[in-house]
Order: structure tokens, then sequence, then C-alpha cells
């Protein structure tokens, strides 16, 4: 999803546009990314620059990011007498995040963005290096989802995949009616901040993705039989016995179960050595 603001560019179906027209909701989002006086912040979906309008008042050195051909050279035209704006016309998936601002681990990252790639959004933003704090309008149903606590139907591999790097919070709900177009659902705010210093190194992040997509794969079994059968794992069944038992977890317990904090322990000592290279 993309903010609204004095531009006057139709929202695009192809690039997953819809504007933020609700003025309190967007001093709310713009009050939560709370970037002070220099403070460096990387903008994702521009769009019409009401977010921006509301960063750059704050005093906020500001790269913003916009794929659309037509808003991102009125947005660098709006704000080109402005040193502390930087305008950056292309697609967030496949620029280098980190060499856009000065600071990458001192940078808030904020966005409206698009449904249809908000997850390759919010792993692209947890892999390292990390920002310092990222908020996000992202659609309730995936934010029920990160938000999901162990042992209800919506945890799954986002939740874990995203409390292995980052504590998370809602900052507010963000009804249809405040977008144009309406969409068909509601969103919601989330702050995600990253663990500083990190749980995890690369290396044992990729191995808690490995387990966490696998298991999730196969959620309706127990997790017993999925470590010891599934293609990706096949660990031998006295390692999964031995590993279980000193985590106290049975061998019949499901993924959904599973806290963050055993699918981290889990995937440092059970994954095969294969996985381990």
């Amino acid at each position: 999803m993309k903010p609204a603001g004095r531009g006057r560019g139709r929202a695009k179906r192809s690039l997953g546009q819809n504007f933020l027209v609700d003025p309190n909701l967007r001093r709310k989002i713009a009050a939560a990314v709370g970037a002070g006086e220099g403070e460096h912040v990387l903008e994702i979906g521009a769009g019409r620059g009401a977010l921006t309008d509301h960063l750059v008042r704050a005093g906020a050195a500001l790269t913003a990011v916009e794929l659309d051909d037509e808003l991102a050279p009125e947005l660098a035209e709006r704000h080109r007498h402005d040193p502390r704006v930087r305008i950056v016309h292309g697609d967030v998936l496949s620029l280098d995040l980190p060499r856009l601002t000065e600071d990458w681990s001192a940078t808030r990252v904020a966005g409206n963005i698009p449904y249809n790639i908000t997850t390759p959004i919010i792993f692209k933003l947890l892999r390292f290096p990390f920002p310092a704090d990222i908020v996000l309008t992202v659609q309730a149903e995936v934010g029920a989802r990160i938000l999901a606590a162990p042992g209800s139907r919506t945890y799954g591999a986002l939740t874990v995949g995203v409390a292995v790097h980052a504590e998370v919070s809602r900052v507010c709900r963000v009804p249809r009616g405040a977008f144009r177009p309406v969409p068909r659902v509601d969103s919601v705010a989330l702050r995600i901040t990253p663990h500083a210093p990190q749980r995890v190194d690369a290396e044992a992040a990729r191995r808690v993705r490995i387990l966490t997509q696998a298991a999730f794969s196969w959620r309706r079994k127990q997790l017993g039989r999925i470590l010891r059968r599934h293609p990706d794992l096949r660990c031998p069944q006295t390692e999964v016995e031995r590993v279980l038992a000193e985590r106290s977890l049975p061998a019949s317990v499901r993924p959904e179960q599973l806290s963050p904090d055993d699918f981290i322990a889990l995937s440092g000592t059970l994954l095969p050595s294969a996985l381990r290279g």
C-alpha cells in the first residue's frame, strides 16, 4: 500500500497501489517511525508522498524508494531543493538497501507496502546487516500471522522467521476505508525491531529457516516423523529421540506448538551436517 498526498497519479493495480488518505493515520504512522532531526529513514513505496512529507517535516535524512514511473520523478521534483531528501526510482526487491543510506544500522525503515510482496520485503529487511527499526503497514491477515502465539492457527513459518530476528508490536489498525481505491481487506501498522545483538548468526538463521519451512510444510504431522522423514531433513532417529528429550518435547508434538526458541535450539543441534556447509 502507498500513501496519498498532493500527487495526481492514479493508483496502478499492477503495482498493488492503494493510497492512504486518512490524515490522522498518516500522522500516527509517521510519528511511530520516530525519526528526529537528521536521523536516517528509508521509506519503501513513497507513492504520492504523504508519509514522505511528514518525515521531511520531522527533519529526517530521508531516502524514499518508489517504483512508479510517474510518481518517482514527481517526488524528486517536489523535493529537489532539499538536500536531506533523496528519491530513488527503483524496485525495492532488487536494490541493495544498506547502500542507500549513510549508516544502515542506524536507519529506520518505513512504508505502506503492496500486499503481493509483503513477505519478500520483510525477509529482505530481516537479513544481515539489519536496520535499527521498521514500521510497515501490511494486510491485517499477514499482521495476525506475524503476531501469532505458538499453538494458534495463524502461527507458522512467517511468525517464527520474524521472531528469530526481531520483536514485533502493533502500532494501529488501518481500516480499508482509509485507502483510495478501497481494498477488500483491512490493514495494520506493525513495528518490527531487530534484536541487538542478534540471537543467531547468518548460518544459524539459514538452519532455522530450513527447519521451519520443512516443519510447517508438514504442519499436520508429528514433529518426530517430520524430523526423520522430511526430504529436507532426514535426521537419524537416535538423534531425534535424544534432542527431543533434552528439550522435554514429545515426538508427538506438532510444529505450531514449538516456540521460536525451540526452532533455534533444534536447528542448531539436530540438522544433519550436510545442511551446515
